[in-house]
């Protein structure tokens, strides 16, 4: 019994790593990508800025105009922040 609460534990304690607590997720289309930034045009239209410098781009290939990709980042979004995570949006 304490074994299967045990494991039960951390099985919960794994899927809360997933996000970061005040993480944001945002999808949208990449309208531009340098080395180190990456402009998206999300559903709404809006147009958003990320810095891509220690961001996770773990199973991206390289960030291409048109791709549809989510941005995770930490706070209030302000132009430029730098993103936590970028996925490919088809990943999921």
């Amino acid at each position: 019994m304490k074994k299967c609460m045990f494991l039960l534990s951390c099985g919960i304690l794994a899927a809360g790593c997933n996000q970061s607590p005040g993480t944001s997720d945002i999808k949208g289309t990449v309208l531009d990508a340098t080395m180190n930034t990456v402009m998206i045009v999300t559903e709404s239209n809006d147009t958003l800025s990320f810095s891509t410098l220690n961001a996770d781009r773990t199973g991206i290939d390289g960030l291409f105009t048109g791709d549809t990709v989510e941005v995770s980042y930490t706070g209030k979004y302000t132009p430029g922040m730098e993103a936590v995570r970028i996925t490919d949006s088809h990943m999921k």
